[in-house]
């Protein structure tokens, strides 16, 4: 950052006004080159000094304590915005045409504002026993199911894998719980099984900007009406192969001490620290993998960004919306 090349002092700030040819600051550069400047010419020489330090130290302080403040408005270098509708923003890498391995890597980052936007929990049929299992389906069929509850204030615009399952079974058991519309479908059949300690949850009340990641417990279930389980972002799926990945993070975007932005992140080819990183310059404070590998896939808008041809027993659907009534 400039800060770095530019010390506040009297030299740095000159060398900086100099390359950014900032005129206010040419008198000084001007009257300090003349030996014969008045000592009343040398004060203010001084005070304008003394002002461009205090402008200086500001800048500093701003960007040291806000360094991607101004993220949703794809600030961050290596992303551009392609989606900006009532709530939800989508972002792609610029780097999406660069080839490695004979594999075009696609990454997305979808940033949702719970107070503006929908978020929907979708699955397949429901098999009523004593351990509840669900149809699997594919995405594409899910986006066909989303379309149907688009209403002239709702309107599907982003859908992502979600749930951890069994690939050999159909219907198939989630993994690690999943609550919608205020209605337990399961704890999870995994809990207390599989990756002991590294089972997180992510919850969220809609419409009211309040969403968080944090440790599964059965309590959680009981307070919040949308839950979704998950993975540690570190728990060891082949953690250091290029592979399909599905994550989801929640941030605080407008610093009002609310974690409001839920943010997706969806790629063909990465690793799972590459998708902690993305999710950390999103200024993600929790962050939780969601199922990948065959299964992550991303629909924007009908159009296929990231395929998959692997049945699914849910997916995760973003509306915008045009009050804030829910649907």
């Amino acid at each position: 950052m400039f800060h770095k090349k530019f010390k506040i002092s009297n030299l740095g700030i000159r060398k900086f006004c100099d390359w950014y040819n900032f005129r206010s600051y040419n008198r000084i550069n001007v009257k300090s080159n003349n030996n014969k400047i008045s000592v009343w010419e040398e004060k203010k020489n001084f005070l304008y000094l003394f002002w461009w330090k205090i402008k200086f130290s500001l800048v500093v302080f701003f960007v040291a304590h806000n360094p991607i403040s101004v993220v949703a408005e794809a600030k961050i270098p290596s992303y551009q915005k392609i989606i900006d509708e009532n709530g939800i923003k989508v972002y792609q890498s610029v780097l999406i045409n660069y080839f490695q391995y004979q594999v075009q890597k696609q990454e997305y980052i979808t940033v949702i504002d719970t107070r503006k936007a929908a978020i929907k929990h979708l699955t397949g049929n429901i098999t009523e026993t004593n351990e509840r299992k669900v149809s699997k389906k594919l995405l594409s069929n899910f986006w066909q199911d989303a379309l149907t509850r688009n209403t002239a204030s709702h309107k599907v615009v982003a859908m992502v894998n979600g749930a951890f399952f069994s690939t050999n079974d159909n219907p198939t058991g989630i993994a690690f719980g999943l609550k919608t519309d205020n209605n337990l479908i399961t704890y999870g059949y995994a809990i207390g099984k599989e990756y002991p300690g590294q089972i997180r949850a992510f919850a969220f009340r809609p419409f009211l900007g309040i969403a968080r990641i944090q440790n599964y417990t059965k309590q959680l279930f009981s307070h919040f009406p949308e839950v979704l389980g998950a993975l540690h972002p570190l728990a060891d799926k082949s953690s250091q192969k290029y592979l399909p990945r599905t994550f989801i993070g929640v941030s605080d975007l407008d610093n009002n001490g609310t974690q409001e932005s839920v943010v997706l992140y969806s790629s063909n080819y990465a690793r799972q620290i590459d998708a902690i990183k993305v999710l950390r310059d999103f200024r993600c404070r929790t962050i939780a993998m969601l199922d990948g590998g065959g299964s992550t896939g991303l629909i924007v808008n009908g159009q296929s960004l990231i395929s998959t041809n692997r049945p699914i027993p849910h997916a995760i659907a973003v509306y915008a919306v045009t009050n804030s009534s829910p649907k």
